[in-house]
């Protein structure tokens, strides 16, 4: 096909083979089973919204972030020139991502834990959110990122940095009080599910790696990192983070685009 970086593709790993495309997600839909049937989701959330006391409010706001689509966005941009693939994958995944979310969340309109606990029992890092609980948009976002990634480099120890990660992430959604733990994991199934998508689609489909296309992602990442500068999605204690994560992400892939420029 014109136009297609025919290495890139080659490399690609088959997101079919292996337990890593699937076993995720099953076992997000296994321990929610597990919650729901114990009754446990309010214990397990009142256990994790309780860590800021031993570590602090800044560290979970911190954490939090990576899973604002702004800055997931914004760090796939390190990839652009080496693995266009990697691009057009967490694109084709957030399409999925985003209906399993937009639909769900008004759908169910579950209550977040700051309307039905008592205002003693919840500490609230951020924006208090009451509503459209159910499932996590952060936790899916970074399910996304982080499958996306792990489907597309192999070895163990990468992926299952990139899943730990992700369920950090996740958990850091109760830690600053927005959601209960089976929304976390109603994120994880639906972001890790869109991203094992969103690679076997790259495979298959191979347009977004085409020139033009490309670019025009590339693009969008770059305006990512730069809204970094100018948003912190209500978690003012993150804005540090972010202007050195921006500053960062947008000199690191200048250098790596004027490098290969002047090598070829």
């Amino acid at each position: 096909m014109t136009g297609v970086p025919r290495a890139t593709v080659d490399e690609y790993p088959v997101p079919h083979t292996g337990a890593w495309g699937w076993a995720p997600p099953l076992a997000a839909l296994l321990l929610g089973a597990l919650i729901g049937a114990l009754g446990a989701n309010a214990r397990v959330f009142e256990w994790i919204n309780r860590l800021p006391e031993y570590t602090g409010d800044a560290l979970w706001a911190n954490l939090t972030m990576f899973g604002d689509t702004v800055l997931a966005f914004a760090l796939v941009l390190p990839w652009a020139r080496r693995r266009p693939d990697v691009v057009w994958a967490v694109f084709l995944a957030a399409l999925p991502a985003t209906l399993w979310v937009d639909v769900l969340k008004p759908l169910l309109h579950h209550p977040r834990p700051a309307a039905l606990l008592p205002p003693d029992l919840v500490h609230v890092i951020g924006p208090r959110l009451l509503a459209n609980s159910f499932p996590s948009g952060h936790t899916t976002t970074i399910f996304v990122l982080a499958g996306v990634l792990a489907l597309s480099r192999s070895g163990a120890g990468w992926r299952t940095a990139c899943l730990g990660f992700a369920v950090l992430i996740g958990a850091s959604r109760s830690a600053v009080g927005a959601h209960w733990p089976l929304d976390e994991l109603g994120g994880a199934f639906g972001g890790w599910l869109s991203a094992w998508a969103g690679v076997a689609w790259a495979r298959r489909w191979h347009w977004g790696l085409r020139p033009w296309p490309h670019r025009s992602f590339t693009a969008l990442l770059v305006v990512c990192a730069l809204a970094l500068f100018f948003y912190d999605g209500g978690y003012a204690q993150a804005r540090p983070l972010l202007y050195l994560l921006a500053t960062a992400l947008l000199v690191g892939t200048a250098a790596d685009w004027i490098q290969a420029r002047r090598a070829g």
